[in-house]
């Protein structure tokens, strides 16, 4: 392995994730003032979204880069990715006071609603994927196999 193209990799991905995290929860954050009718966000506020979100960027890089782990397909990281990422928002929820003491059942449910589903559209995603990648290996296998065939018979 190449430790030092790894780093490039989990930091190339780590910045990337942050600009793209960021941006994309700060849009949502004005949209929410704007239907709220609220005209200031507060720093600190800005501040906790920042670090919440280069968090969940982080637990992504360390993932699914080959620095820390070597050896997993995708699936095994994208389940690793979901627990610790669902881990993470509900220490973050409780944080923030949206969850409070043992949760109440709808939170939860509603909290539970959206992580599966979620995690199983990627998996039917990369299903997808997979298979269309498969078929081109296996056309591609073929044809060359063709094509070695003819080269030996002649």
């Amino acid at each position: 392995m190449n430790t030092k193209k790894e780093l490039k990799t989990f930091f190339t991905w780590l910045r990337n994730g942050i600009c793209f995290s960021v941006t994309w929860f700060l849009i949502l954050r004005i949209i929410a003032s704007i239907t709220l009718g609220l005209e200031t966000v507060s720093i600190n506020r800005l501040t906790d979204m920042i670090l919440w979100t280069s968090g969940g960027v982080l637990i992504f890089c360390l993932i699914f880069t080959n620095l820390i782990i070597k050896k997993l397909g995708f699936t095994a990281r994208l389940t690793i990715f979901m627990v610790l990422v669902t881990v993470y928002e509900i220490g973050y929820f409780y944080y923030r006071g949206i969850f409070k003491g043992s949760g109440c059942v709808y939170e939860w449910l509603l909290f539970a609603l959206l992580v599966i589903p979620m995690y199983l559209i990627c998996l039917a995603i990369y299903s997808i994927y997979r298979k269309k990648k498969g078929e081109l290996y296996t056309f591609a296998l073929q044809k060359y196999q063709q094509e070695r065939k003819t080269v030996n018979e002649a």
